[in-house]
């Protein structure tokens, strides 16, 4: 017993030392319980970082053990509800989301705090949605954006949502969600994002693509469905619909990125195309309109287009031509604009086997060969339909006052050719100076077969082709000389805006014909009247509409042809028809004449009217 006491004693005064020695100094280092707490934090903490870094790696199995092992040592540790949400994830990232759906939902029974209480409830909302119950993913998520998100988790709920509405073929619902995603882009995932456009956009029809940017004109994602608009269209080959879609893009969203892929997709399709226009000297203005058309029609398609300013000396026009063919980038040369001009550029043209649209009246341009075209109007479409007009009123003897130039002549010429063809009588052919505006010879003579005071007179119409200045000044004249009740006819030169009044009142009831009218009601002429506008703050001519034509009607015998050769192109234009937006081009003839159809129009109370 003794002997016991004695060992209780010594074992008591060796504790009592084992105490005091650190304190002193001597002896080993040995924790205190502080200093257990503290290591314990930092096995701890070191576990669940070794297990982020994992997660955050994506090696999602091994971030499932570590885990796993964090929860085994310490269940009520401080990353221990982090940790449980972790682990509801990863068993739906490794294929069994029903657990990962009872693990959240578990998760959430133990009321965690309100940071893990919201990424839990999206959770569920994923878990549901992987499962293929999409309206309990739907009930829960929208149920969670009623509530104050941090930006990231804000992101992806509107991100899945998004992915809802496209399984359930929701277009528009998922484009809205899609807007209400980009908000907090920032802080989201941008591929996710990236990848929701882009097969939001190819799971859209056409109508929902159209529909949506339409509603939505100002919102930065509506760049993608005009993109997406104009690429359908152009694979369709259809040329017309996408570059309306790609004008709509560049206007509304000029410096977006789909703005500069649709441009660069459209610069390595670019067929270039010689323009041979007067830019420069007295026929500048004229120049100027038809380029202007041309440029309309041109802007925001493959067409590049390459003007040249045609020199009066013929012997550098020629060259020009041969260098444009021997440049195997050119495809064809529009113009030239100048009658003058236009027979020697077709020559050599024709001899480079150079397709070369003529933008001449000059008549039989294209007999030179089968490489050469002409879309203009030309005095013999002029007069053929002037006659056939006055031929059902009933009008069958004419007169001709023309001026003895170029123009006068040529439109005589046709007159009497198309008078004959038509079984109409010209009794009588009167030339003046086409520098005059005293027509007394040629009136006189006209007095001597006119006969008025008989029941039929000497002839029913006169036809006058000049300018509206000369044509008013010899239409003042007609009274004083007896010839009355006659019906003038002109050319489409009478067809300008703003007659001074004098001339309006010698011009009315005039009849002429032209290939452009502004007051046509067609949607075609209109829209083309409303863009010219736009873009240059005036209204549009007959030669801006034939620039914008030409250039038109070339678009369409390129659509669906990336690499169309210069010696198919022929073929291609004979085989265009008539088209809805230019009502005035009926296509081209088996001699590669353009056919239009014309407007017959009068002069009516100072103003140009359908005589129709």
């Amino acid at each position: 017993m003794r002997s016991y006491h004695r060992e209780l004693i010594r074992g008591i005064f060796l504790l009592s030392l084992f105490f005091w020695l650190p304190a002193c100094g001597v002896g080993p280092s040995i924790l205190t319980p502080p200093d257990f707490a503290a290591r314990h934090r930092e096995v701890q903490g070191d576990l669940f970082q070794k297990a982020e870094e994992s997660y955050r790696r994506q090696a999602y199995r091994q971030a499932w053990r570590e885990y796993g092992v964090y929860l085994e040592r310490y269940p009520r540790g401080s990353q221990a509800m982090v940790a449980r949400l972790r682990l509801a994830e990863l068993v739906g990232l490794l294929g069994d989301w029903h657990d990962s759906l009872r693990r959240y939902q578990s998760l959430l029974n133990q009321q965690p705090q309100p940071d893990i209480a919201l990424k839990a409830r999206y959770g569920v909302g994923r878990a549901y949605f992987k499962l293929g119950q999409y309206q309990q993913s739907l009930r829960v998520l929208e149920n969670l954006t009623a509530d104050e998100l941090p930006p990231d988790l804000r992101f992806s709920t509107q991100a899945l949502l998004t992915e809802i509405a496209l399984k359930q073929n929701l277009v528009p619902q998922a484009f809205t969600r899609l807007r209400l995603a980009v908000k907090d882009l920032a802080s989201g995932d941008r591929e996710w994002f990236n990848d929701l456009q882009t097969r939001l956009v190819e799971q859209a029809t056409p109508e929902e693509l159209e529909n949506l940017a339409n509603l939505y004109r100002d919102t930065p994602q509506s760049a993608i469905l005009l993109l997406r608009l104009a690429t359908l269209a152009q694979k369709a080959g259809q040329g017309d619909v996408a570059r309306k879609w790609a004008e709509i893009l560049k206007e509304r969203f000029p410096e977006s990125k789909e703005a500069a892929s649709l441009e660069k997709m459209l610069r390595g399709q670019t067929r270039l195309v010689a323009c041979l226009l007067p830019l420069s000297g007295e026929f500048a203005n004229p120049g100027r309109h038809v380029k202007q058309g041309m440029e309309l029609a041109a802007k925001g398609t493959p067409l590049e287009l390459s003007f040249r300013d045609t020199p009066n000396d013929l012997g550098p026009l020629a060259q020009l031509v041969r260098d444009l063919a021997a440049d195997p980038r050119v495809l064809a040369i529009l113009g030239p604009l100048r009658s003058s001009a236009v027979q020697g550029a077709a020559q050599v043209a024709q001899e480079a086997k150079m397709p070369l649209i003529a933008l001449s009246q000059k008549e039989g341009v294209t007999q030179t060969g089968d490489f050469i075209f002409q879309t203009f109007l030309t005095s013999r479409q002029q007069v053929r339909a002037l006659l056939r007009h006055t031929l059902g009123r009933g009008l069958k003897r004419y007169a001709v006052l023309y001026p003895d130039s170029g123009y006068g002549q040529a439109f005589m010429k046709q007159f009497l050719e198309e008078a004959a063809i038509q079984g109409i009588e010209v009794v009588s052919q009167e030339p003046y100076s086409p520098s005059t505006r005293d027509f007394a010879p040629a009136l006189a003579t006209l007095k001597a077969i006119y006969h008025p005071e008989q029941a039929a007179p000497g002839f029913e119409g006169l036809f006058i082709p000049d300018d509206a200045s000369a044509v008013a000044a010899a239409a003042g004249q007609l009274e004083a000389y007896g010839l009355k009740n006659l019906q003038l006819l002109g050319t489409n030169l009478l067809h300008v805006p703003d007659l001074p009044e004098a001339e309006a009142r010698a011009l009315n009831g005039i009849i002429f014909p032209d290939a452009f009218f502004a007051r046509d009601n067609s949607p075609g002429v209109q829209e083309f009247i409303a863009a010219y506008r736009q873009q240059y703050n005036e209204n549009p001519d007959y030669l801006a509409a034939q620039g914008y034509a030409v250039a038109r009607m070339l678009l369409k015998a390129l659509e669906g042809e990336k690499d169309l050769p210069r010696a198919d192109l022929p073929q291609r234009l004979l085989s265009l028809k008539a088209l809805p937006d230019l009502p005035w081009f009926k296509g081209f003839n088996a001699q590669r004449e353009g056919e239009l159809s014309l407007y017959i129009l009068t002069i009516k109370d100072g103003a140009v009217e359908s005589a129709q």
